[in-house]
């Protein structure tokens, strides 16, 4: 019989604590995502290879007999999908599995990731340069898998569920449905008329827009996730995403790879084409977040920050961090800056081999 090979893509996120408390307090974690982990590949990958990286072990006539015949293998990793760096099962099924089998698969692998595999792997200390990681296969919210066949095979053999087939793409992305937001009446969900990037398939509810002016129609992966909104005369396009609550408004424009989550907000005539802006973080103002255009890496800006100048290369603006109209902060460097109410610091440098952590560690349950 022959076997399909599939790797199901996941967000991965980590807490780095600096070794350097002179300028970091101890409770500061600085959240990072996918985006921002490309750089600890091959710590995190040497972590895997010493937690144990072959989930089908615990796959048993008891726990999981249908799984247990028709899974060959498990093997977990992390790789880069969709420009970010993202837990990856590599999976090897035979042909026979059912929709039903898929779907008590990837609650199988939800499972390690979130009791039992996976919570042993995120308390780990991951030793980097200048710091420390703990990284999370699972998140609590937005966690999804994207299915990638690696082997090609013939449409009628691919498992039911990943065999999504829709009518050919539209010249829209999306259209605008009847949901209003509960407390911004003239806001209305969004729904993809198209696959949108790995992770919106064609049907799928997005956030809150005013009109289609706030979010490109464009053959982008713009999209809002979540309740995120986009309104007045703003604009979310290129690869741009917003997540969870973020908010974009009046005149600004977020455009690129940018994120946005939590509670983040980009208003007035803020241009932001690149970096991750979460928590409570506000750019407002004349501000312009950007990659280096030398090193290619964007800022990040988290906690109750405050953005209203110019912000661009490998820089963090935590706590209640602040860049001044007018200001200019460009670190053509691949070391990372810390800027927070208090100082500048330099905390790393990614470009370093990192280091791998000896810990003992725990047996993943069942």
């Amino acid at each position: 019989m022959e076997n399909l090979t599939f790797k199901l893509y996941s967000p991965l996120t980590a807490e780095f604590l600096p070794d350097d408390n002179r300028f970091w307090q101890e409770d500061e974690l600085v959240e990072l995502s996918g985006y921002e982990l490309s750089d600890y590949a091959a710590a995190i990958s040497e972590q895997i290879e010493q937690e144990g990286d072959h989930l089908e072990q615990y796959l048993d006539d008891e726990n999981g007999p249908y799984l247990a015949a028709h899974v060959k293998s498990i093997q977990i990793s992390v790789e880069e999908h969709g420009g970010e760096l993202c837990g990856c099962a590599t999976v090897v099924v035979d042909a026979d599995l059912t929709e039903r089998g898929w779907n008590d698969l990837q609650e199988y692998l939800s499972g390690q990731y979130s009791d039992g595999w996976g919570e042993g792997f995120e308390q780990r200390d991951i030793a980097v340069e200048d710091g420390n990681l703990n990284v999370h296969f699972w998140q609590p919210e937005r966690f999804a898998f994207t299915v990638v066949q690696v082997q090609a095979a013939p449409q009628a053999e691919l498992p039911a569920a990943v065999n999504n087939i829709h009518p050919a793409q539209p010249n829209k992305k999306y259209e605008i449905t009847d949901i209003a937001h509960p407390v911004y009446p003239e806001l209305h969900r969004i729904r993809a008329l198209r696959q949108v990037s790995g992770d919106v398939p064609y049907g799928t509810l997005g956030g809150f827009v005013q009109s289609e002016a706030n979010l490109s129609q464009e053959q982008d992966d713009a999209w809002l996730y979540d309740d995120s909104i986009s309104r007045d005369e703003a604009n979310v396009c290129g690869d741009a995403q917003l997540h969870d609550r973020a908010v974009v408004q009046d005149l600004a424009l977020v455009g690129g790879s940018s994120t946005m989550y939590d509670n983040a907000t980009a208003c007035d005539n803020a241009i932001i084409t690149g970096g991750c802006i979460r928590n409570d973080a506000l750019v407002c103002g004349n501000a312009r977040v950007r990659e280096n255009a030398a090193t290619h890496i964007a800022p990040v800006v988290t906690g109750q920050s405050v953005v209203m100048g110019d912000l661009s290369g490998s820089v963090v603006v935590y706590g209640r961090g602040f860049i001044l109209p007018g200001q200019t902060v460009d670190n053509p460097t691949r070391r990372l800056i810390g800027l927070n109410e208090h100082c500048a610091a330099i905390v790393r440098d990614p470009g370093l081999t990192p280091g791998r952590d000896g810990k003992n560690r725990n047996t993943p349950e069942r």
